[in-house]
């Protein structure tokens, strides 16, 4: 296949961009587009090209033009930031000298949950992305923690101690409403939605070791799904068709990005590294972004489902963590 296309000056100082895609052997044209834009929105225009041709080759949407969002840690300053795909862009959405961890995308992109130490305890916090406006959606007696949002928006699933020990409760988008969900004399923890809102996976160590397990929705007894592979595994996130789980396994002082098949139980290391960590699927289930180490400083990376591509992203200077793939733009 042949790309071809040029860039040429517009009126008001603005620029005309065409491109058309070509399918060599067959000496057919496989489609194109022309598009004027101003000057600063080249790079989201790139992006959009490089989905366009993406679907084009694959019949899959491309993530080129998704944002991701993390966590930098730069001498005692913490840093909430979303960025492009590739790291670029970046855009700073809350800044404490107080950690910062485990941010979670709306489904729709508009916000992010997080929880900040800000106020010397863990809080959840809901911010707009746009307006910059936040508001505490979980501020109870003791850790608040791990928001996850539901697949319509509606809901967050949060890990909470309220009530002794950490366990999972379902709270309205908006703080009000807080129901548990279940209950044991573990911890529960890092819920994750179903694609289709009915089950929620988490992690717990009611075995004796962290594990990841399933309810439903609406609460009740929960089911284990990992076993026997390792006797540690955190951090899950499904894929977007919901046939995969991605999580952390220890293999013996290594901590690594594993796939599960939730049909055959299979499961595959991806990553060969030593401190991987918050494993998060693209909008297209196609790659995993994560965060590890590097020259003694977290860094993020992205692996596909296979394992067979990697990548280092292009972050700032710092310790970077905590990444999660934000959804498909709404336009």
């Amino acid at each position: 296949a042949l790309v071809v296309g040029g860039v040429y000056p517009a009126a008001n100082g603005r620029i005309e961009v065409r491109f058309r895609l070509y399918d060599v052997p067959r000496q057919t044209s496989l489609g194109g587009m022309s598009y004027t834009v101003n000057a600063n929105q080249t790079r989201a225009l790139a992006h959009k090209i490089a989905d366009y041709i993406y679907e084009k080759f694959t019949g899959e949407k491309g993530v080129f033009s998704t944002r991701i969002a993390f966590v930098t840690k730069t001498g005692s300053n913490f840093q909430l930031q979303v960025a492009d795909a590739d790291g670029e862009g970046r855009q700073i959405v809350h800044s404490s000298k107080e950690p910062i961890i485990s941010p979670a995308w709306s489904p729709d992109g508009a916000s992010l949950a997080y929880v900040s130490f800000e106020s010397k305890k863990p809080v959840v916090y809901v911010q707009n992305l746009q307006t910059g406006g936040r508001r505490a959606v979980a501020n109870f007696t003791g850790s608040n923690s791990a928001p996850t949002w539901s697949p319509d928006g509606q809901k967050l699933a949060v890990a909470l101690s309220k009530d002794g020990g950490t366990q999972i409760f379902m709270v309205n988008a908006d703080g009000s409403g807080v129901r548990r969900l279940a209950s044991s004399s573990a911890i529960d923890t890092e819920p994750v939605f179903s694609p289709d809102g009915q089950t929620i996976y988490f992690t717990s160590d009611r075995g004796g070791a962290p594990q990841i397990y399933r309810m439903s929705a609406s609460g009740g007894g929960a089911q284990r799904v990992t076993s026997g592979s390792s006797n540690y595994v955190v951090s899950p996130d499904i894929s977007p068709d919901g046939k995969l789980l991605t999580y952390v396994v220890r293999d013996g002082g290594r901590f690594l990005v594993a796939t599960h098949d939730l049909n055959t139980n299979q499961v595959q290391v991806l990553t060969d590294t030593t401190q991987d960590e918050s494993p998060s699927f693209a909008p297209n289930g196609k790659m995993i972004l994560y965060a590890t180490s590097s020259g003694g400083r977290g860094v993020l990376a992205a692996t596909s489902i296979d394992g067979r591509s990697k990548y280092r992203l292009s972050v700032p200077a710092g310790d970077v963590r905590e990444p999660t793939w934000g959804p498909f733009p709404a336009n």
